[in-house]
């Protein structure tokens, strides 16, 4: 009798035992998980903090839209400097004497090479163009390349809504900064070589420093793609796409002369009302 009791308590303890052990397995298993969810979550907040403070400014940015209005220098074809309206909007940048014959819709990216050597190439000659009074340019900063194309377009944006007469010295600087330098450039970055250039505005610098001006930068470029811009540089005369890109001042001067023309031998519009549909002949 003794020992079927011994044995019974015996097989009791083993039972104790084993659920003991598969508690103990249990615990472990689940403090394993809430370790592993911890370690998770924090690399998830982690990823979000650096994700918004990246491109906070292109998602939820300060939906600021640009709207100034001054005057730039600009030079002529004889060398002369002359002072010219220029204008900034949710349509882009518009610098020229409003009764210009002709009108240039020019699309770049400061984070396109070809836009680089583009600039490099026939800034000069756009300014001449605007100076001479032959045309007045709409320029579109759009970013179809790298995410820095948007940086620095908003701060150049920034510094034309508070000091546009710098428009032309800050893209000529901004483009002379290499390509490999501004992938790593942020907001702050840019403040300090705007500042470098000449920029004096604190409400310029801060504005680019909060990349006020990030979501018109990427609002522009939806627009740009939506009205069938597929690539920069990109040049539009009167509206008309120009497939043949001018690669030189000459060029540029021609097509440009062409659309004046064009322009000015244009019949003009019919003032007649237009007829209703009870007035429309019958077929």
């Amino acid at each position: 009798m003794a020992s079927k009791d011994r044995e019974h308590i015996r097989k009791l303890r083993e039972e104790a035992n084993a659920l003991r052990q598969k508690e103990e397995a249990r615990n472990r298993r689940n403090r394993m998980f809430t370790q592993v969810g911890i370690v998770a979550g924090a690399v998830v907040v982690i990823a979000a903090i650096v994700m918004l403070v990246v491109m906070g400014p292109k998602w939820f940015g300060n939906q600021n839209t640009p709207e100034a209005s001054g005057t730039v220098a600009v030079t002529s074809t004889a060398g002369d400097e002359v002072e010219v309206p220029i204008s900034i909007s949710e349509d882009g940048i518009v610098v020229g004497n409003e009764d210009a014959p002709t009108t240039v819709d020019y699309y770049f990216d400061f984070s396109c090479p070809h836009c680089q050597q583009y600039h490099a190439a026939l800034g000069v000659d756009i300014e001449n163009i605007i100076a001479d009074g032959d045309a007045k340019v709409n320029f579109h900063m759009i970013k179809f390349v790298s995410e820095y194309g948007t940086v620095a377009g908003a701060a150049t944006a920034a510094v034309v809504q508070y000091q546009p007469e710098l428009f032309f010295t800050v893209m000529d600087g901004i483009f002379e900064i290499p390509a490999e330098t501004q992938t790593t450039m942020s907001y702050g970055d840019y403040a300090v070589q705007l500042e470098a250039m000449g920029v004096t505005s604190q409400e310029a610098l801060q504005a680019v420093e909060k990349g006020d001006y990030a979501w018109w930068l990427n609002d522009s470029t939806s627009k740009a793609r939506q009205d069938g811009v597929q690539g920069t540089p990109s040049l539009y005369v009167n509206g008309e796409y120009q497939e043949n890109l001018p690669t030189t001042g000459d060029e540029l001067r021609a097509v440009v002369g062409a659309a004046s023309a064009g322009a000015t031998d244009a019949p003009a519009e019919s003032t007649a009302p237009a007829q209703t549909p009870a007035e429309t002949p019958a077929e």
